[in-house]
């Protein structure tokens, strides 16, 4: 029985500091077999193996195209560690915003929420949030990735082809202004890449969670 780190292409290319000191983290906590892209190794795994991601197209992938005994988040593991430092934000307000790669996923939600209030955050809640989020910034205002339908159909194709809604780049900016005029906070915490892109381009102060997490410097 193997756990397979699969650390997100895009996670490592956006925060390579990061990116490194959470695979640090994670490789002190268990023995993992750090492995490549989800697109390529998603077939790694057997019903023996945990797959391990940051990601929630990779888990998306992988759970389609791949064939793990389980599927885990690292948030997951650091919410279940009574040793991680916690960065201490100081009881400031933030906006959690949901991703509909993970809409159905309600214990990667409450995990993130979780480990906000650990680093000492108030979460401020949107009206759509957790099952009713339609929010995946740029994924959802473009064509279906021709990869994601392939690997992914059910999710992409079959159950979730209806979301996608192809816009112009002045309908895409205007779309994303106008979504974040409804933030209260200065900042925003997400956990995905396109859903920050987003709301970055929509003029929201938008910060992964991972940056959160070990922040720089």
């Amino acid at each position: 029985m193997a756990t397979l780190f699969y650390p997100g292409c895009q996670i490592k290319k956006d925060y390579p500091e990061a990116s490194k000191k959470l695979a640090e983290y994670i490789q002190s906590k268990r023995p993992v077999e750090v492995v490549g892209c989800c697109r390529v190794d998603h077939g790694k795994s057997t019903q023996a193996d945990t797959a391990l991601v940051v990601c929630n197209n990779c888990a998306n992938i992988i759970a389609e195209s791949g064939d793990p005994g389980s599927i885990e988040f690292v948030w997951e593991i650091i919410d279940n560690d009574p040793d991680f430092p916690f960065p201490d934000y100081h009881g400031e307000k933030m906006t959690i915003q949901d991703c509909w790669l993970a809409v159905e996923k309600r214990h990667v939600q409450d995990t993130i929420r979780s480990l906000m209030r650990k680093m000492n955050i108030q979460v401020v809640e949107l009206p759509e949030n957790h099952e009713k989020t339609t929010f995946c910034g740029m994924n959802l205002t473009a064509e279906c990735n021709p990869s994601n339908a392939k690997l992914a159909p059910k999710r992409y194709v079959e159950e979730g082809g209806h979301m996608f809604h192809p816009m112009s780049p002045e309908e895409r900016q205007a779309y994303f202004t106008d979504y974040c005029k409804q933030f209260t906070t200065e900042k925003v915490v997400c956990y995905c890449k396109s859903c920050r892109g987003a709301l970055l381009a929509g003029g929201a102060d938008a910060r992964h969670i991972l940056q959160l997490l070990f922040p720089e410097g």
